[in-house]
């Protein structure tokens, strides 16, 4: 019989005694891809599904090591003061270095101003990292698998979190649920706690603001509430001018209450994306958009609370 090759996934970064995503003291797993393009993101190095290069231009001096090793002529030195104010000593032509497989360069750099987003793992490489945290989790801790979206790697995601099961160490899924049904039901049997976004419910607002539609992302959301609507802590992000609307603020609280979901979080929009954007060699797409005060997220908490869902100003 042929054997099956082993399951891989792509990570870019653990994070061990979180204490944000699920109860107690936490291990993150980031799974690197994503199918939304989210204008606010805060994690872009998590968007694509191949690894990706750093570059953070205050550490750079111009010393062009990167520039002689590269083997795809993608590194360009910039001479115009007012260039590497913005950009740093030099510009990368992302589409080479994408393709790129060495990465000759990160390890030329000898003032550590590259470095590689992405990491392919097994599922054992994974544990072994989780297993070297869980001796402080006892009953109150454990796993979450974020992104991206772990849910691009079911199969992956599902033997990683029976795994843990297995060896009694409690998980969590944080997902956009922007993938069929399917790949949703493969990981059920092994969560304990879903961490599951609904940004906007009308339909082309949605694609206007993550590039893609919320149809899969609905029909998810109505599975968890037909079968565990307990186990799901909804959240919103509040972006002002997207999802911050009255009229979305309500009809995320309506679909709420119509599918059980007791509690909701809230998290105000922050600008943590935009430098990883700027180490990306792309543009933050939204600089102009500010943090929402207090008295407006207690407000939209309001409109929530009004259809009988415990909502929490994160």
């Amino acid at each position: 019989m042929e054997q099956k090759p082993e399951l891989k996934a792509l990570i870019f970064d653990i994070q061990s005694f979180s204490t944000h995503d699920g109860p107690g003291i936490r291990t993150n797993v980031f799974f690197k891809g994503c199918p939304l393009r989210c204008l606010w993101c805060a994690n872009p190095e998590g968007q694509s599904s191949v690894p990706e290069l750093f570059y953070t231009k205050m550490k750079c001096v111009g010393c062009m090591r990167c520039a002689k090793v590269c083997p795809h002529d993608a590194v360009t030195a910039l001479v115009d003061p007012a260039d590497i104010e913005r950009f740093g000593y030099v510009r990368h032509d992302r589409r080479k270095c994408n393709q790129c497989k060495t990465h000759d360069c990160v390890r030329a750099c000898l003032q550590d101003a590259l470095s590689v987003t992405g990491e392919w793992m097994t599922v054992e490489d994974v544990m072994k990292k989780i297993r070297r945290d869980s001796s402080v989790y006892r009953n109150k801790g454990g796993i979450t698998v974020s992104g991206g979206d772990p849910l691009v790697y079911h199969e992956f995601v599902a033997e990683l979190l029976k795994t843990c099961h297995s060896e009694g160490i409690n998980t969590a899924l944080e997902s956009e649920l922007s993938v069929p049904s399917k790949n949703l039901q493969t990981i059920v049997p092994y969560v304990d706690l879903y961490l599951a976004d609904l940004k906007i419910v009308n339909a082309q607002k949605h694609i206007e603001a993550t590039g893609f539609s919320n149809k899969l992302i609905m029909e998810n959301l109505r599975l968890l509430g037909q079968t565990c609507p307990e186990k799901v802590c909804l959240r919103v992000p509040i972006i002002p001018g997207f999802t911050d609307a009255d009229e979305n603020i309500d009809a995320i609280g309506a679909f709420c209450a119509e599918n059980h979901f007791p509690r909701v979080n809230i998290l105000p929009y922050h600008k943590l994306g935009s430098t990883k954007h700027e180490r990306l060699g792309s543009e933050y797409p939204i600089p102009e958009v500010q943090t929402p005060d207090d008295e407006r997220m207690h407000y939209i908490a309001k409109i929530i609370e009004l259809h009988g869902i415990d909502c929490v100003v994160n």
